[in-house]
């Protein structure tokens, strides 16, 4: 492997795998405690700064490396990947792009001022939703075939805890 194609698929992953940790953090699912505390916090904070600046980092190596600066070689690239999978000859993906790296040095300003913990729910929720479903988007047209996999495990780990904490509430 090229170290371009490193760069490139490794800040992916890298992003991918600090987002699943963010999800984790905000579900209140292990490795984060029930009780948030200023360390757990502050480690999340600075997980999810170092995210957003492999995030960027995984975009300027695309264009680089893979779409030599031109947007009109990333949507075609991108269509062509979409059309792989779905049979629908689209690019559009590269415009979220463009609009995650314009969000995320934003939502660190959110997050600087007022604390990771202190997001209103509602945004959250609405981070989690867009990123996810870009996250699942990517994965499953430009990542390995055992990303899938790796995927459904994370889907399947995340349905049962939520199970058991919404069961164990109902003990309380």
């Amino acid at each position: 492997m090229e170290t371009s194609e490193f760069i490139v698929r490794w800040t992916a992953r890298l992003v991918v795998f600090a987002y699943v940790l963010r999800l984790l953090y905000d579900l209140q699912i292990w490795p984060w405690p029930k009780i948030r505390s200023d360390r757990t916090n502050r480690i999340m904070r600075n997980v999810w700064i170092a995210a957003a600046f492999i995030y960027l980092i995984h975009i300027a190596a695309a264009f680089q490396f893979v779409h030599h600066w031109s947007h009109a070689a990333a949507y075609e690239h991108t269509a062509q990947q979409t059309a792989r999978i779905t049979g629908w000859h689209w690019g559009g993906g590269v415009w979220i792009n463009y609009l995650i790296a314009l969000w995320w040095p934003l939502d660190l300003l959110l997050i600087c001022r007022k604390g990771i913990d202190k997001l209103p729910r509602w945004y959250v929720r609405i981070m989690h939703a867009s990123l996810g479903f870009i996250i699942f988007n990517a994965t499953v047209v430009f990542g390995p075939k055992w990303w899938i996999v790796l995927g459904l495990i994370l889907l399947v780990y995340l349905a049962v805890m939520r199970l058991r904490q919404s069961h164990n509430k109902d003990q309380i």
